[in-house]
């Protein structure tokens, strides 16, 4: 695959700083980050800009941070090792971890929570009302549709049987759909509901939080070592621990931190491994 489609998305490289390190050095190879593609590229660059600054810096060494088009994309370049580090939801990070053998670093706070949106002009009081009726979803291959689709079956509400479901092109804009009316309503996490813009999120009203799920998880790829592994970690808990960039991070992502993945977090997924695989091999 050619550098330059393989990075065709998003891309940004920082040289390293000054300052010395003990566990790399000037000529180290570039540390790459794959980031999953929950909001846009344009989001994604703007909210890792601070990490990208504060690895670069602390371990003397240039970083980059490349998401890909789509989900699947995102994925299928995870297990061709394009990546030293994903951040990638938990249960494609399970996939990753049985299929290719990458290793849990840490875990996002909080949980994610999975919402239900529909527009203030037309709106709704109870789920039920989506019988017969269209659903966005912002992330069709996400953990919070999986388990949405559960908490509608649950209700009495079959897809594409009680309901239909239509995809928007990026969780961004997933407001404009509900707001125009090409949908009753929007399943959408709460970070992709945090990235709505203002002026179409002035025009929705949120229905429910249903569930939260397992947040993102960061992966190191089997292609390093235990040690260069251990010294990334340590980086990013001190990224985390009160940083300015970590601040920065926070606040514009809306994560509250990072930390020890919770012991059985991966095996939590593997209900939801087959699901994972059929969605990520559907065409489109």
């Amino acid at each position: 695959m050619s550098e330059i489609r393989r990075r065709s998305l998003v891309t940004a490289m920082l040289a390293g700083g000054a300052l010395p390190s003990l566990a790399w050095s000037q000529n180290a190879a570039t540390l790459e980050i794959g980031v999953l593609p929950n909001i846009s590229a344009r989001l994604l660059l703007a909210q890792y800009q601070p990490l990208r600054e504060y690895l670069a810096r602390e371990m003397n060494r240039a970083v980059q941070v490349s998401t890909a088009p789509n989900w699947t994309a995102f994925h299928q370049r995870t297990l061709a090792l394009d990546y030293d580090l994903v951040v990638t939801a938990a249960n494609l990070a399970r996939l990753a971890q049985l299929e290719r053998g990458y290793v849990p670093l840490l875990s996002y706070a909080p949980n994610i929570k999975g919402m239900v949106v529909c527009a203030s002009a037309k709106p709704i009081k109870t789920v039920a009302e989506l019988r017969g009726q269209t659903l966005a979803l912002s992330n069709p291959q996400s953990l919070v549709t999986m388990r949405g689709m559960q908490w509608l079956a649950e209700n009495g509400l079959q897809r594409d049987k009680d309901f239909k479901t239509v995809n928007a092109p990026t969780d961004d804009n997933v407001g404009n759909v509900v707001v125009r009316g090409d949908a009753l309503a929007a399943m959408l996490s709460g970070g992709e509901y945090r990235a709505i813009p203002d002026a179409i999120k002035a025009q929705l009203q949120v229905l429910t939080t249903f569930a939260e799920v397992a947040s993102f998880v960061v992966m190191a790829s089997p292609k390093l070592s235990a040690a260069e592994a251990r010294a990334i970690k340590a980086h990013l808990q001190g990224f985390a621990a009160g940083s300015e960039e970590g601040k920065a991070f926070f606040a514009s992502s809306g994560f509250a931190g990072m930390r020890e993945p919770a012991a059985g977090l991966m095996e939590s997924m593997d209900p939801y491994v087959e699901a994972t695989r059929k969605v990520m091999a559907a065409p489109g």
